[in-house]
């Protein structure tokens, strides 16, 4: 694990000794791309290249379809944040990443991607993740865009941990949330839904739904390639 000064978070530590149930050889790495590659010199990109062709291998099999290598690369290059779980053979096999923005002098914490390869998915750690997520980068607004009801359901949970109101929910849609964000996600419309991000599912396994929030999936298709955009805010 990088050497900084979250190595000794308990939330970390949670995450850490969850996935060495898996395996006590598994790790956990943190970057923070802008300090570890400042300048794009020829062997900062090549390292930074070699990690994001990981990222795209890890979503392939995470997905079981391929969104391309280009899509990795222009979500990843101007992130804050990158978190690893690393198996025993230092192989990157779960990833997570994350920007920082200023929005109307609003600390905002984009949750851009996260992948799992298959055999360390549901095990528990996204929420963990998660946590982990927003102690490093402390928001006082977060979001994230989405095709999986999961990502709705744990995104949530994190909202109520940490006292942020959610939008969408079923029965509400912050549209002061939705034109905040027209900015930063083409075609947002005012269900809080980024119309035909991708030209189809980005996942070639079937969504999970939950029955109570049917209703928000409904208003959106994700068969043509339409994210949901969630908000954690505060009054």
């Amino acid at each position: 694990m990088n050497n900084y000064k979250y190595k000794h978070s308990s939330k970390v530590r949670s995450l850490l000794e969850k996935i060495r149930l898996i395996n006590p050889l598994y790790d956990i790495e943190i970057i923070f791309p802008k300090i570890r590659w400042p300048d794009n010199s020829v062997n900062q990109l090549l390292e930074k290249n070699k990690m994001m062709r990981m990222h795209h291998a890890i979503s392939i099999n995470a997905l079981n379809n391929d969104i391309g290598l280009q899509a990795i690369v222009d979500r990843n290059s101007e992130a804050d944040l990158w978190i690893h779980i690393i198996d025993d053979k230092k192989n990157i096999i779960g990833w997570s990443i994350n920007k920082k923005l200023i929005i109307n002098n609003q600390t905002a914490n984009y949750f851009q991607i996260t992948m799992f390869h298959q055999k360390i998915q549901g095990q528990g750690f996204y929420p963990l993740l998660n946590e982990i997520r927003i102690e490093i980068i402390k928001p006082d607004l977060l979001f994230v865009r989405t095709q999986n009801p999961q990502v709705y359901k744990y995104f949530t949970k994190l909202c109520q941990n940490h006292n942020f109101k959610i939008s969408p929910t079923k029965e509400y849609i912050n549209i002061k949330m939705v034109k905040l964000l027209e900015n930063i996600f083409d075609n947002l419309d005012n269900k809080s839904v980024q119309r035909g991000l991708f030209n189809k599912a980005i996942s070639n396994y079937p969504p999970k739904f939950e029955k109570d929030t049917e209703l928000i999936w409904s208003r959106m298709n994700i068969d043509k390639g339409d994210c949901l955009v969630i908000v954690g805010y505060q009054d």
